[in-house]
Order: C-alpha cells, then sequence, then structure tokens
C-alpha cells in the first residue's frame, strides 16, 4: 500500500505511483568538531549531540521547526541545506514535501550543525525512495554542498574520521574513537561565522608552521588508535589556524587554559569556533566543564556546557522510522 497525499488539484494521489521506497524519512545526524587542533580541514568527530530531521509528502514545499535551536532553521526552501540536499537526490516525480527540523545542536557554534542538515537530506532521501547511493557518492556530494569534507564525514559515518578532499576522489578513513574518553563542550554566547573565521587565515604559512601540524595531526591518528591520551596534548596543539582565530575568540585560551588545569588530555578550538571542546577522564568531566564555563563568564561571556560522548554511529533513521515503515513499504 502507497501513501496517500494531496496532488496539486487537492485530490490524494499515491506516492507509489510516482516514487518508490515508504514516501517518508526520518533521520539522527551527530554533531561534529572539525580540525581537532592540528588536523585543519582534514580530521573531524562525531558527537552524541543530534538533530532530526523528517520529510513526508505534503500539499506543498514547507518547513517546519522544533527544539530549542529552531529559530535558526530557514523556512524558505531554497535556503535550507536539508531540504536543498533532500531534492538534490529526490526524483523529480515526487512532489511536494514537508519538512520538520529538530534542531538542537548550537548554531555557528563550530558543531557542525550545517554538515548535519545536508547529511540529514541526503539521507533521508535514500530512505524515502529506497536509492541505492554507495556511501563514497554520498560523501563526495555532501561535502561539494557543504565545501569540505571535515564534518560531513563524522555525520555521515560516525566515528572519527580523516579525509583528503584534493584529490580526483575523496579518500577518508575512519577510527573509533576511544569510549573512555569524556567530551565537554562549552559554547559562548557569542558567534563567529565560519566565513570570517575563514577570512582571517593567511593565504600563506611558514613551512616550520606546516611541518608542525602535519606531524602533530599523524600523531593524533596515532594516539586515538594506540589510545595514547598521554601524547593527545601535543598532537592537538596546532599552529595552522588557532593562533589568527583566537582574536575572533575571545573565550579561547581561557577556557583552554582551565580545561587542561582541571585534568583534560587536551583542548581545542571546535571547527572555526567559538565552542571549545576538550577530552579527558570520563570522571573529570563535571570538574573541567565546571572550570571552563568559569573561565568564559570571567572573560566576559555567557556560555553553554555540554558533556557528550563521541558518536559510534553517523546519520541514521530513528526508532519512529523504523517502526512505522512496514517491510513491505521498503
Amino acid at each position: 500500500m502507497g501513501i496517500e497525499r494531496e496532488a496539486a488539484d487537492g485530490r490524494p494521489r499515491d506516492v507509489a505511483a510516482a516514487v518508490s521506497g515508504p514516501g517518508w524519512a526520518e533521520v539522527a545526524v551527530p554533531a561534529s568538531s572539525g580540525n581537532l587542533g592540528a588536523g585543519f580541514d582534514a580530521l573531524g568527530l562525531a558527537l552524541e549531540l543530534r538533530n532530526t530531521y523528517t520529510f513526508e509528502p505534503s500539499s506543498h514545499d514547507h518547513i517546519e521547526a522544533s527544539g530549542k535551536f529552531a529559530d535558526f532553521v530557514p523556512r524558505d526552501v531554497r535556503r535550507n541545506l536539508a531540504f536543498r540536499a533532500f531534492r538534490s537526490l529526490a526524483p523529480t516525480s515526487a512532489g511536494p514535501y514537508r519538512l520538520h527540523a529538530r534542531r538542537i545542536i548550537p548554531a555557528q557554534g563550530g558543531l557542525g550543525s550545517s554538515a548535519s542538515a545536508i547529511v540529514g537530506g541526503l539521507v533521508a532521501a535514500t530512505l524515502a525512495f529506497d536509492l541505492d547511493v554507495p556511501q563514497d557518492d554520498l560523501l563526495r556530494r555532501a561535502a561539494e554542498l557543504e565545501g569540505h569534507a571535515d564534518n560531513v564525514a563524522p555525520a555521515l559515518l560516525g566515528g572519527m574520521v580523516v579525509t583528503v578532499p584534493d584529490g580526483p576522489d575523496l579518500a577518508w578513513l575512519r577510527l573509533e574513537f576511544p569510549a573512555t574518553v569524556g567530551i565537554v563542550l562549552v559554547v559562548p554566547g557569542y558567534r563567529v561565522p565560519t566565513h570570517r573565521a575563514r577570512q582571517v587565515l593567511p593565504e600563506q604559512v611558514p613551512r616550520a608552521d606546516a611541518v608542525a601540524n602535519l606531524a602533530r595531526a599523524a600523531l593524533m591518528v596515532g594516539a586515538v588508535s594506540q589510545e595514547r591520551f598521554d601524547l593527545l596534548r601535543e598532537a592537538m596543539t596546532d599552529r595552522l589556524h588557532q593562533p589568527y582565530r583566537a582574536a575572533l575568540n575571545p573565550a579561547l585560551e581561557p577556557c583552554m587554559a582551565a580545561a587542561l588545569e582541571a585534568g583534560a588530555y587536551a583542548t581545542a578550538l571546535s571547527g572555526s569556533g567559538p565552542t571549545v571542546i576538550a577530552f579527558g577522564p570520563r570522571d573529570r568531566n563535571l570538574s573541567v566543564a565546571s572550570s571552563m564555563a568559569d573561565a568564559c563568564l570571567d572573560s566576559g561571556h555567557s556560555c553553554e556546557t555540554y558533556v557528550v560522548s563521541a558518536a559510534v554511529e553517523g546519520a541514521h533513521p530513528t526508532e519512529n522510522w523504523r517502526t512505522r515503515t512496514r517491510p513491505a513499504d521498503l
């Protein structure tokens, strides 16, 4: 049995006549932290803080939103990244759709909110229309829509992902992030637009800085693979982007210092900021979070604090979708 919806003339018609698959989808997509210090534009980590995107047939294209950051969801279907990504894969015969976005990932916080939307739209289209799109193709398409791959890769794949975006193919490698590591996020009350954070970066950097970051990015991969947490602080020391972005992120250095003083293994600017991410023993989570929040407040800025874990799984259909979608519809 197909799912009924209204056609342009207001009469119900059968989605199954136009598309295969169940015709609707609901996807949960994790937040992500790009760079992880020295891995500029190459490393990203999925975080267990998820936006949910629900696409259902409707009488007309429109967007609804809920959640803490609902006000940041564009209602124009031409500007909404999730809707644009969904439409980029949907058959032309699919007809109008309603998107409901439940947004809890902070906006413009350096936590991959735009990557979450793009991946959510793409994965939702594969579910709604039963599309067999290879994982590599989904990742390439997501990276093209986002402009870079360091956030969309972990949002899609989960775990920690290394991406090499400048070759003929988008090479990537996924690693499991140790579950024993606690993760604290401090999101200052100010915002740093991504385009502004890109503008402050120099076109050229000293060779010594490039070599230092290459070595530390490689060290980061080894430290995570072998659970050498004693190496994380050195591995996440950056010379390519954080020094230049510090002026846009006045809470960065106080929060980083406070995290290390409270027992964190390492800390960094998350993406282009302003979120500061810290890694440490799980039993130090609350102490690290409290110290970082105090430092942010002392620097004159309000903040929100999150204690999260690394997301093992990337974008996936929700239990609601699994329950409501019968095998006969797939």
